[in-house]
């Protein structure tokens, strides 16, 4: 199961990365070359949105399998699981309004020259913009502390897994405190770093995963523990 796991994590950081190499670039200098280009983009933003939206779906799934290897008894397993799912709530949020209500909202107002058109678009731009400008950060805070959970478990093992645990404790200590730090002055590049730190912890994971030893051994008391060890994971 390890490796077909393995083999998800791989997938998802693959299609994280190809959606972000897509994901369209909003053109022009005014409010209605804006329209324009996301009008002209809604198609695009849809689908690199959306595969972003199923992407997210199908990494809740695999870290669910992963907490149960890991013991679901360590609170910090359950804690990093409950974070990650936050986190994508909260990005898929943004995703929605990003890919899907801006390009309709552009589509509805397109060809409007109007002064009361034009405002009514921009207000409605601004405040889709500011959900982003919160959502997106707190999404990648929740799941860089997930990463920070799992990883402290993680980090108690040799080898290639100990590789895997102490990237994943310094890229969520990094991505955390960039994040808080900039968070008034916080630039697009750094939430775009902050997903591709998140891309290649996933191809840790999947590393992790194939390693042949060092495998954190089971909580006390884990209800698990027996199953772990008969797959050849302790």
């Amino acid at each position: 199961m390890r490796y077909r796991l393995a083999g998800a994590f791989v997938l998802c950081s693959l299609a994280t990365l190809t959606l972000l190499a897509n994901h369209p670039m909003a053109g022009g200098h005014g409010l209605a070359d804006l329209i324009r280009a996301e009008a002209r983009n809604q198609f695009a933003d849809g689908l690199v949105h959306g595969g972003f939206i199923v992407t997210l779906s199908v990494l809740i799934v695999c870290f669910v399998f992963l907490s149960r290897l890991l013991g679901m008894a360590r609170v910090a397993v359950v804690a990093g699981l409950v974070a990650f799912c936050v986190g994508c709530g909260a990005l898929m949020a943004s995703m929605v309004l990003d890919g899907f209500v801006i390009p309709a909202i552009a589509v509805r107002f397109t060809g409007m020259d109007s002064s009361d058109g034009l405002a009514q678009t921009q207000t409605l731009f601004i405040l889709c913009g500011t959900l982003i400008r919160f959502l997106m950060p707190m999404g990648l805070l929740f799941q860089a502390a997930a990463m920070l959970s799992w990883s402290s478990v993680i980090v108690g093992s040799r080898g290639w897994r100990l590789a895997a645990g102490v990237f994943g404790l310094a890229a969520g200590v990094l991505l955390i405190g960039a994040i808080s730090a900039l968070l008034p002055r916080l630039r697009e590049h750094i939430l775009l770093g902050g997903i591709v730190v998140l891309a290649v912890w996933y191809f840790a994971l999947a590393g992790f995963l194939c390693a042949r030893n060092g495998w954190p051994p089971a909580a006390p008391g884990d209800p698990l523990a027996n199953v772990v060890v008969g797959v050849g994971l302790k």
